[in-house]
């Protein structure tokens, strides 16, 4: 998808949007963002940015704020062009490879999961597609606990969802595959489903006969998920699962 060109300090603007707001889960006003984050650059300035910010579509306003918070937009040109992924830091990957080593072939799956959805905080899905073709769901509380997920309506779609485990593992292998089996990341909108068109999914393959993803709502740290998605994969080639 082609994204509209913004400049340094747009991109900065936005960048400060994005991650104060998926810390805080609290609309972000340009006084946030000017006395914050000390941009070289007037409150006058930082209010004309973030205003095209909105009409371009990249952030909206939400009824009952005076701040901005991220579109599905604003998140994907975070994510394509702002995001930089980082290795987890490395007590991070021991403790994850010592839990992975220590765990039995029939515990790994469940493991996997649970690790997954510690380290993100949001609900973690595992597929393999063996023989057995399993399927793991962890983390489901973690979802329940959202702030964007307090009308239940809205929730209860998205955990039916999960839980009709052929239809969940359907649309995994839908995005993998429309990646050319590498990792990615479904914004809002850009999900198949009705029902998940307020989450983001991020999902990537291992071995090349499973799938680790997480789901959440799109105020979802992209750039940790991101890196903890790789080193599962990772971590997992080497293993029976």
């Amino acid at each position: 998808m082609m994204l509209e060109y913004l400049d340094d300090r747009k991109q900065k603007v936005l960048q400060i949007i994005v991650e104060d707001y998926v810390d805080s889960a609290e609309p972000v006003g340009s006084k946030a963002v000017t006395e914050k984050h000390h941009i070289e650059a007037s409150p006058a300035t930082i209010r004309f940015d973030m205003a095209d910010l909105e009409k371009k579509g990249f952030i909206k306003k939400p009824h009952t704020s005076a701040g901005r918070i991220p579109s599905d937009k604003g998140y994907r040109f975070f994510i394509d062009q702002i995001m930089e992924i980082e290795e987890l830091a490395m007590k991070e990957i021991e403790s994850i490879r010592a839990s992975i080593a220590r765990t039995d072939k029939d515990h790994l799956l469940e493991i996997v999961g649970d690790l997954l959805s510690n380290l993100s905080g949001n609900t973690s899905i595992v597929i393999t597609s063996d023989r057995q073709n399993n399927l793991y769901v962890s983390g489901i509380s973690r979802m329940l606990r959202q702030p964007e997920f307090n009308m239940s309506e809205r929730i209860c779609d998205v955990i039916e969802t999960i839980e009709k485990h052929s239809s969940i593992s359907n649309i995994l292998n839908e995005y993998v595959e429309e990646h050319d089996d590498d990792y990615s990341i479904h914004v809002g909108e850009e999900n198949h489903q009705k029902a998940l068109k307020k989450c983001s999914v991020a999902a990537t393959p291992f071995k090349g006969k499973g799938i680790i993803s997480v789901i959440g709502p799109t105020r979802m740290d992209y750039k940790k998920i991101s890196s903890i998605l790789r080193c599962f994969a990772d971590m997992l080639e080497g293993t029976s699962l």
